[in-house]
């Protein structure tokens, strides 16, 4: 059984030991497989704790909990804990999805309705443990509710295709051609869709069972979650994880001022309008006490393409101009300093040298060079000081990157321009 930590699997694994009946299966059977991101609310993990590995233990279940093992994913799957007698719960992770955010500048990215931070650090880690270590046939069991019919559709499509989850939609075909990526055949399960059961019968269960209310399971950084009163009061009984939060936010404003963790406003601004002093205080104080860094930003948007034919047979056939296709970014951390205070100097330092206006956003200043045009391709650049976690990266290099940039931006290149691209500002 794949478990989240979250209302549903804990109303299944619930049931499943409280009433016998309600499975066709001996408890020896059943192993319990748990992926940790490396972030959750301490009160989730607290509950989890006290209320259901006292159960693991008296019914000797076998809990397996597994992180991802490094950024890519051939540095596997690391095996936190893996026993029938279980007394605490792993939560740090191995490699985590923070260290990845961190590193990256940015936050937990959509993609449509996935939760791709899920499938890499989740899904991923849950199914390249199965891979390795069971063989022949099994039914995994999932905690999708009654009403979330189209997750079970998903499921069931990735099962059928023997998907690993990890990857996306995309790589299908990498399937078929690599036995490396084989996984024991299986049948997915879904008892809560069997029993009826939505989230609030859920709920009720749990209460009538445990006397807890058992919260949402989530990272205090995901993108997904409703702005509620819930949410805001979680956010003041745990100061510390929603600071972490906020610090995550900041640096990925500074390499992208659009990357604001909720779609409706910034998480910084969600604590000021609260009253969060004391998450504002550590968030102060972490923003203080790091080491900080020059960025140089860079990004080129291309044209979108336009296209004939399907699958491999797609041709591209020309771009259109008016409309952006692709973006590459390139972010170089060009001088590390010892704080804030200092970075600021060398960032105001440098606005006097270009003869440029910084600009103030998010609690940021930003040194702009060049901004897009509304042609493509074009490009933006600019300058900002902000902790120094986020890495020097391009996605093939930055000698690569800078080669593109030169091509299709530098004057003595531009015989080289794409024909498309007549525009003063693509230049």
């Amino acid at each position: 059984m794949s478990n989240g930590l979250g209302v549903e699997s804990v109303a299944i694994l619930l049931r499943w030991l409280v009433e016998p009946s309600s499975r066709d299966f001996e408890l020896s059977n059943l192993i319990v497989v748990t992926a940790m991101n490396g972030k959750e609310w301490p009160d989730t993990i607290q509950n989890f704790e006290k209320f259901m590995l006292p159960m693991f233990r008296a019914h000797q279940i076998r809990f397996v909990q597994v992180g991802r093992g490094g950024r890519s994913q051939s540095d596997g799957v690391a095996v936190l804990d893996d026993t029938r007698a279980p007394t605490k719960l792993f939560a740090q992770g191995a490699y985590t999805l923070l260290q990845e955010l961190l590193t990256s500048g940015t936050v937990p990215q959509f993609g449509g309705s996935k939760h791709l931070c899920s499938l890499k650090f989740k899904a991923f880690a849950i199914e390249k443990w199965l891979q390795e270590n069971i063989e022949g046939f099994i039914r995994h069991t999932f905690g999708y509710n009654c009403g979330e019919q189209s997750r079970i559709n998903d499921s069931e499509a990735a099962i059928r295709a023997r998907v690993t989850f990890g990857f996306n939609p995309q790589e299908l075909t990498r399937i078929s051609d690599a036995q490396s990526y084989d996984r024991p055949s299986r049948q997915g399960h879904y008892p809560l869709a069997e029993w009826g059961w939505n989230r609030d019968r859920c709920l009720d269960y749990i209460f009538e069972e445990l006397g807890v209310v058992w919260r949402k399971s989530a990272c205090p950084f995901c993108p997904f979650a409703r702005i509620t009163p819930e949410l805001i009061a979680r956010q003041h009984e745990f100061s510390e994880e929603t600071a972490a939060a906020m610090f995550l936010e900041r640096v990925a404003l500074a390499i992208n001022p659009r990357s604001q963790l909720y779609k409706q406003k910034p998480l910084y601004q969600v604590a000021e309008e609260s009253g969060n002093r004391a998450a504002l205080a550590v968030f102060d104080q972490l923003m203080a006490v790091s080491p900080w860094a020059l960025y140089r930003v860079r990004r080129i948007y291309r044209a979108k393409g336009i296209y004939t034919g399907e699958g491999k047979a797609k041709i591209l056939v020309a771009y259109d101009p008016g409309h952006k296709g692709t973006a590459d970014r390139c972010v170089e951390r060009v001088k590390d300093l010892p704080d804030r205070n200092t970075a600021i100097v060398h960032l105001r330092e440098l606005a006097v040298e270009k003869n440029v206006a910084l600009r103030h956003e998010h609690g940021l200043q930003y040194l702009p060079i060049s901004s897009c045009g509304p042609m493509y391709p074009t490009r933006e650049e600019f300058w900002v000081a902000a902790p120094a976690v986020v890495d020097t990266k391009a996605r093939y290099g930055v000698a690569e990157f800078d080669f593109e940039w030169k091509r299709l931006f530098d004057p003595d290149s531009r015989e080289q321009l794409p024909l498309f691209c007549k525009e003063k500002s693509c230049l």
